[in-house]
């Protein structure tokens, strides 16, 4: 007999302890996350989040066999030593990234080694995806970001590729 996963949803939002957890990590980060020292003290399971989601992401781009890269901050670099190393050895390439003021018609975003500026929408692409329903694709060559940042992303990023690909754009 096969395994069979249950995806188990207790809450539609999260249960009232986890919340004042999320609250008082949340607000510590606000009032002391601009000292390197006090930011240390925030608990594993909180930091981990988005690494986790990385690693997931990197594994779906894998299996969906997206073309992608990853560009991870100095902060992010810090922070999390070896998911450098962790992407490279999945197969991705990882880039130095970083931000700058800049032309209004491009995103901030730029990485190390370069690429061509990206459009201001195609450096938003995953909040005007998801959050403004723009669903049209990207001309083939374009770069467009889909940040991490946003776990609530996830599945339109599954239909994203999943169309690209049957477009022929990936």
């Amino acid at each position: 007999m096969p395994v069979t996963v249950v995806h188990d949803l207790d809450f539609p939002i999260y249960s009232r302890k986890t919340s004042l957890r999320r609250i008082f990590w949340l607000t510590y980060y606000i009032l002391f996350g601009w000292s390197q020292k006090l930011r240390k003290r925030l608990p594993r399971w909180f930091v981990l989040e988005k690494y986790y989601y990385a690693l997931a992401l990197a594994e779906i781009d894998r299996l969906l066999e997206a073309k992608a890269f990853f560009g991870l901050t100095k902060e992010v670099q810090e922070y999390f030593p070896e998911l450098w190393n962790r992407l490279e050895k999945m197969g991705f390439e990882v880039r130095d990234h970083f931000h700058i003021k800049g032309p209004p018609e491009y995103g901030k975003g730029r990485w190390d080694p370069p690429l061509p500026p990206v459009k201001r929408s195609y450096a938003t692409y995953d909040r005007r995806y998801t959050f403004l329903g723009k669903k049209d694709l990207p001309p083939n060559g374009t770069t467009v970001a889909w940040h991490v940042d946003h776990p609530l992303n996830l599945y339109d990023y599954i239909d994203f590729v999943k169309r690209c690909k049957k477009e022929g754009l990936m």
